[in-house]
């Protein structure tokens, strides 16, 4: 049998084990809780089911309308026409909802006698003085709409079939009148408003136009533009006089300064017979003859004539023979005529300057004329322009009335036309659905009262033991223990209640408790089972806090393991506070730290000191002491002497379990846990947080030990394993519950299965 075990416990180390058990897990959590899962959900349950049927019965009915927008909107693009659609739901929303229509309906039903006795009827029955109006109630909904058709639903409901019937058939109808209503009332009154508008507006365009034709009269010009063009005549004219005289007077400006300068040169010359002197007379003469003003002036052409002749007349003498000398008579007579022509020439000059100065002041006052004409010209013309710009703004100020009023007319026959004629072809409300008469109230829905309750009850019989397990996180489960601890559930040790004290430690040495004794072989199976390492092994059992049983354990898996027939040693190595040696019976004079000692001074007989520390307190068990106390445990695991003791150890036993102080307050144990194969953590009902017993046993994995799982001590009846996991282990409740009476009570009479012997 031992063999099967450890071929099973080589096996299980291969592939690690799920944490999570899956449904399960939480079948048993509520199967733990049932019976108050059951006491508080039934009846809440049966409570909201009671309190549901309690109220009164309603009734439901409706009524629709559908809205069929005219064609010039349905032809429109989807989203142009969509939004023209939202506007007119909009308004009828507004419409169906509003103050008005609940008053019109409650009038109605109120003129009506047999709608009131019916609406009123179920609350006299109850003895209740109700009014008309807190018995009418209706909502109204509108459905998408499809092609651009939505349709408006009325809801009513009512204490009887009847009267949801004939408060929805009255919205209807109601709102039906209203809206026809209120669209003549808004046909009649815009064309109130446009009739009104149209009057004032040719009123305007009337005192406009009279405005106009005064301003033209004030100002004396029916024609404005036969003025404009008459000015603008004149304005040309006198600028093309005023430009004239200028350029006139800049003509004689430029002839008197040629003539002063001829006139200088003429006076600069003395008068003389010299040949070349008379030639020079003569060309300066010329020069007077090419001026146009000179040329044709006064005696000035004859002049010119004879000093023609002259010049012929002295040329020919010149030229005759060897010539006439300038003393000659004739020479001198010649050279006297042109000084004469000279000095007529001189005076003739002089007259046409002063004329042509007359000729220049008299173009100057000319041309002050007509600026000073010019000026009025200018003056008359800007008044024009001011009048213009005034009459364009009448002109504009018209324009703007009278296209107002040609629209405000427009409008004024489109709104006649509208009256006139039917209006069908805009907005047409249709009645789509009548209103019913209910033969079944919609609430209370029993069959969904009903319903609700079921899932009340099953939400809180199933929410309530999880939703305690939650609140309540101190390992109390092999649930706590394998989902949220993380590790195998190795073994749960019922609450031992009929074992003295002192004598817990020997249940299994000496048959204590058969059903007891069954729960530490079942945990001796499965450490055999979560077990990688090969014997000799050392095994070290800890806890979080004191008094969590370590110790209790320690003892009775040892004494399993040696009627397994493992050579077992069971080490204290609690050196603070040492208790195993009190159970035994044997003192602590030696043990773990005096071997160690005795290995430090250098004994040569270590052998001879280890079987003396040794006490044989059952076959196939030995029990080594603390050998005192100390708080020096960790520097004492460093010591290469500590190592050789548990070498020796290894040599003499295949199974040595080490029992440590709680992992919790001190570092013992996670410094022996770097020296030894396995660990097995205990810990007590309800005594250690899930959260602490997790990071405490993540430490000790940090160490590289193999946490074989965890031991759950104190359990009551009804939370061992075998009650959580029937059958999940290969035992069942019956191993705990049954196993006295499948055996019998009777102390004298041996169990049925007899113990191995070594």
């Amino acid at each position: 049998m031992d063999d099967d075990i450890d071929s099973i416990s080589v096996n299980a180390g291969g592939k690690p084990k799920s944490r999570i058990k899956g449904l399960s897990d939480f079948v048993l959590i509520i199967r733990d809780r049932w019976l108050l899962s059951l006491t508080v959900a039934l009846p809440v349950a049966l409570g909201f089911v009671y309190n549901q049927l309690q109220g009164p019965e309603y009734y439901a009915s409706s009524s629709s309308f559908r809205l069929i927008p005219p064609p010039a909107i349905l032809n429109l693009q989807k989203v142009e026409r969509d939004q023209h659609v939202q506007g007119l739901v909009a308004k009828h929303l507004d419409g169906l909802n509003s103050q008005e229509l609940r008053v019109n309906v409650i009038q109605k039903i109120k003129d009506n006698p047999e709608f009131k006795s019916t609406l009123l009827a179920p609350y006299l029955k109850e003895g209740i003085s109700m009014d008309v109006g807190a018995t009418v109630t209706y909502s109204v909904g509108v459905s998408p709409p499809t092609e651009g058709r939505p349709r408006f639903t009325i809801n009513s409901n009512s204490r009887s079939g009847k009267g949801a019937m004939i408060v929805a058939d009255v919205v209807q109808s109601e709102y039906e009148k209203l809206h026809k209503s209120k669209k003549s009332q808004q046909v009649e009154s815009v064309r109130n408003v446009l009739e009104v508008l149209l009057q004032k507006s040719i009123d305007e365009e009337s005192r406009i136009s009279g405005e106009m034709s005064e301003y033209k009269k004030a100002n004396q010009l029916p024609f404005l533009e036969d003025e404009k063009k008459d000015t603008a005549d004149r304005k040309s004219q006198y600028q093309a006089e005023i430009t004239r005289c200028k350029l006139e007077q800049i003509r004689i400006n430029s002839l008197l300064r040629q003539i002063l300068q001829i006139q200088m040169r003429i006076g600069a010359q003395t008068s003389s017979l010299k040949s070349d002197d008379v030639e020079g007379d003569i060309a300066v003469i010329k020069e007077f003859f090419e001026l146009d003003a000179i040329e044709t002036y006064g005696s000035i052409p004859s002049l010119r004539k004879t000093l023609y002749d002259l010049e012929t007349t002295r040329k020919n003498y010149q030229e005759t023979g060897t010539g006439y000398l300038e003393r000659h008579p004739k020479m001198m007579e010649n050279a006297r005529q042109v000084s004469e022509i000279k000095t007529t020439l001189n005076l003739e000059v002089k007259s046409a300057i002063e004329d042509l100065r007359d000729k220049h002041i008299q173009l100057n006052a000319q041309e002050k004329e007509f600026a000073t004409a010019m000026q009025k010209v200018q003056e008359d013309s800007r008044k024009l322009s001011e009048i213009e710009e005034t009459l364009t703004n009448f002109d504009r100020q018209l324009a703007v009335v009278r296209k107002s009023t040609d629209q405000i007319q427009s409008r004024l026959n489109d709104v006649r036309i509208e009256q006139a004629l039917p209006s069908e072809q805009e907005e047409p409300l249709h009645k789509e659905q009548f209103a019913y008469q209910p033969f079944a109230p919609y609430t209370p829905d029993k069959n969904k009262i009903r319903k609700s309750g079921f899932i009340i009850f099953f939400a809180v019989f199933f929410a309530l033991p999880i939703l305690l397990e939650f609140v309540d996180n101190r390992v109390k489960s092999p649930w706590d223990v394998e989902v949220f601890v993380g590790h195998d559930l190795i073994g749960g040790i019922p609450k031992i209640s009929e074992v003295e004290e002192r004598q817990r430690p020997l249940i299994v040495g000496n048959d204590l408790d058969d059903g007891l004794t069954e729960s530490f072989r079942s945990m001796y199976s499965r450490i055999q089972m979560n077990s990688n390492s090969d014997y000799p092994k050392v095994l070290l059992v800890t806890s979080a806090i004191p008094s969590e049983g370590k110790s209790l354990i320690s003892a009775n898996l040892a004494y399993s393991c040696a009627n397994h027939g493992r050579k077992t040693i069971l080490i204290d190595f609690d050196l603070r506070r040492p208790g195993l040696h009190n159970f035994c019976n044997i003192t602590n004079e030696k043990g773990i730290v005096s071997l160690v000692n005795e290995v430090v001074k250098g004994s040569s007989d270590i052998d001879e000191q280890i079987k003396s520390c040794l006490h044989e307190i059952h076959p196939n068990l030995h029990v080594l002491p603390s050998g005192g106390k100390t708080r020096a445990a960790t520097e004492m695991l460093e010591r290469s002497e500590f190592d050789y003791v548990m070498n020796k150890l290894r040599q003499i036993a295949e199974v040595i379990i080490v029992d440590s102080p709680p992992i919790g307050l001190f570092p013992d144990s996670l410094a022996i846990a770097r020296k030894v194969e396995e660990v097995l953590f205990v810990t007590r009902y309800g005594k250690v947080s899930r959260k602490v017993a997790k990071s405490l046993l993540e430490n000790i994995e940090e160490t590289g030990a193999n946490v074989l799982g965890v031991v759950l001590n104190d359990l009551p009846q009804k939370k061992t394993p075998g009650y959580y996991y029937s059958g999940y282990y290969g035992y069942g409740y019956f191993r705990y519950k049954y196993y006295n009476k499948y055996y019998g009570k009777d102390k004298d009479e041996k169990p049925p299965v007899e113990k191995l012997t070594t």
